[in-house]
This record gives C-alpha cells, structure tokens and sequence, in this order.
C-alpha cells in the first residue's frame, strides 16, 4: 500500500515526532505548575501583607482605649479619633477571613474595656471621683485586649506559614 520508501522515512521520523509532542506536553504542565507556584507565591505575599496591616489596626485599637481611658477617667486630653475596630473587622471580613474567630474575640475584649471606662465616667459624674476599686480594675480589662491582640497576631503567623 504505501512504497517502502515512505514506511523508513515515517519510521525515521516516529523518534522526532514523539519527542516533539513530548516536548510540548512538558512546556505545557510546566507553565501549569509555573502559574500555580506564582500564584500561590501572590496569595502568601497578599495575605502577609493583609495579616500585618490587621496587627497593625489591632494594636491601634489598644492605643486608642488607652486614649479613652486617659481622656475620660484620668482628665488627659479629649479623644478625638474614632475607634479603629472598624477597620479590623473590616479587613478581616474582606481581606483575612481566617480571623474572624479572634477578631470577634478581640471586639468582646473592646465591649468589656469601654463597659469599664463607662461605668468609671458614671462613678466620676456621681461622686466627683472614680473609684479605686474601678481603677484597679484597669489591668484585668486591659490584658484582655493584649489577650487577644496576641491571639490574632500568633494565628496571622501560622496564616502566613501555612505552604
């Protein structure tokens, strides 16, 4: 059917052949895996950057309290700034979801802090004074934001190790 001929030379050519369609199955799975190395790599690089920002707010949050206790127990300075929790809820809503667990944690932490500034402003607008047991209270609801502030950086680190 086909001349001898053309048999040897398609024979010849089989080696060529296959390694072509070798060689392009392996540039094709290459650039594959090449892709989802690069965006895996982009995933680690966002949610480190994501990760650190929400620290960041985290530990503005605490700054902030402190404001407010100096500015409404202690006669400091008026507090001007609004408190910075929405921006941690807000990047861990969109950004780092992962957590929201300790995020959550951390908002109770806020809650019990201001409860305790605003039952000190109730004592003061009373009695002209606050209380030293109020005041003594101050290490306790405090550390309970440090608590979780600490809370939300150890799992944004594991976040950031996970491969």
């Amino acid at each position: 059917m086909f001349p001898d001929d053309l048999v040897q030379l398609l024979l010849m050519l089989l080696p060529f052949v296959v390694g072509a369609i070798i060689a392009l199955a392996g540039v094709m799975v290459g650039a594959l895996f090449y892709h989802r190395l690069q965006a895996r790599r982009e995933r680690q690089r966002y949610l480190r950057a994501q990760v650190s920002d929400l620290v960041a707010q985290a530990y503005e949050v605490e700054y902030w309290l402190r404001q407010l206790r100096s500015a409404r127990l202690l006669n400091g300075p008026p507090l001007e700034a609004p408190n910075p929790m929405k921006h941690v809820r807000t990047i861990a809503q969109l950004h780092v979801p992962e957590l929201r667990p300790e995020v959550r944690k951390l908002a109770r932490a806020v809650d019990e802090f201001e409860e305790w500034v605003n039952e000190g402003v109730t004592e003061k607008r009373n009695t002209r004074q606050v209380s030293d047991e109020t005041l003594g209270r101050y290490a306790e609801v405090h550390r309970g934001v440090l608590d979780a502030i600490t809370e939300i950086a150890n799992r944004g680190q594991d976040l950031i190790r996970e491969p």
